[in-house]
């Protein structure tokens, strides 16, 4: 008899077992936008509309549900003061040549302020998103120059305010259920989504008011009397603009030499002569540009009332009794 022996043993295969948990918030996914990335308030910002000039722009956001089942996207959009200075939301800055500024509000549709925190970060209502679908919202926002911060004396140049980075914040979670839930309220997913706020400042010179120069009443016999007036031109120009004032009377004469004639036949005439200052300097209009204007009257912008005074002599006043009066063009090249 022939004994066999069995032999056992234990053979171990390893087994792996996966478990994958994704929270809800995971099954959506959201962007934001601003514009196309630049929200332009204006090329043509002058000392005339530095204190109001406005736009529109359009805040965008998009959710997309990548589950199998519907879910709730609740969404938050805050931004903060910008590059110039994040901590502050009212007013913001653009900043400009030489440290120019320019400040501006960004307000909801509601009038207000759009901001980071809880009570001004933008919030739609939860919204529902089919499976596999896309939901895309809006909200207009308020952008505007603001006044009494100075605009008026900004410099000619592009104006910005960059908000990429860490400037702006998109939060989003999605639920099974529609909730009231906080969108800011852990877990959440977020991200940025970057723009510019920019306005150009142009040079512009504008007159407010002239006023006329009375020479008073004279004698027949006087000679080479003169008059002024130093509120006569009351200008406003941008900030380091360069301007060149021309004086033309209605003779066309390019030295500032005129002549007045009576206001009641219109058949005598009386001469003068326009100047710049009391010694004597003659103010014309030789010129039609900054440079070719040789006699004018130069300065430099501030983003404030300027006031010119005008200068009149007459040589003599031997003519006949009478009112006299011109009319004088006042040319501003810059």
């Amino acid at each position: 008899m022939k004994l066999r022996q069995w032999h056992y043993g234990l053979l171990l295969l390893p087994i792996v077992l996966w478990l994958s948990i994704n929270s809800a918030h995971a099954d959506i996914t959201c962007t934001a936008s601003m514009n196309t990335g630049t929200v332009n308030i204006s090329n043509t910002i002058t000392p005339s509309n530095a204190n109001n000039a406005q736009i529109t722009g359009t805040l965008t956001y998009s959710c997309t549900n990548n589950a199998l089942s519907e879910r709730y996207a609740s969404v938050c959009l805050g931004v903060d003061g910008g590059d110039y200075n994040s901590a502050i939301l009212h007013p913001r800055y653009m900043t400009g040549p030489n440290g120019s500024k320019l400040a501006f509000t960004m307000t909801l549709p509601n009038g207000a302020l759009w901001g980071n925190d809880n009570d001004s970060v933008y919030k739609p209502n939860s919204f529902l998103i089919p499976p596999n679908t896309t939901v895309t919202g809006h909200v207009v926002i308020n952008v505007s120059l603001l006044p009494n911060f100075g605009n008026t004396v900004a410099s000619q140049g592009v104006h910005s305010s960059d908000f990429s980075g860490n400037h702006t914040t998109l939060t989003y979670q999605s639920h099974i259920d529609q909730t009231t839930s906080d969108c800011e309220t852990s877990p959440y997913e977020q991200r940025d989504f970057p723009f510019k706020v920019q306005a150009t400042v142009i040079n512009e010179c504008k007159i407010n008011t002239t006023s006329d120069i009375i020479l008073g009443s004279r004698p027949a016999s006087a000679t080479s009397f003169i008059g002024s007036n130093n509120r006569a031109i009351d200008m406003t120009c941008t900030s380091g603009a360069l301007y060149n004032i021309g004086l033309a009377p209605s003779n066309g004469d390019v030295t500032g030499r005129g002549v007045m004639i009576d206001t009641g036949s219109n058949n005598y005439l009386l001469p003068y002569q326009l100047l710049s200052n009391s010694s004597g300097r003659v103010w014309g209009n030789n010129g039609s540009t900054y440079a070719t204007l040789t006699n004018g009257v130069t300065g430099e912008g501030n983003g404030t009332a300027q006031l010119h005074t005008v200068y009149v002599t007459v040589p003599n006043s031997d003519v006949k009794p009478a009112s006299y009066s011109d009319t004088v063009t006042v040319h501003v090249n810059y």
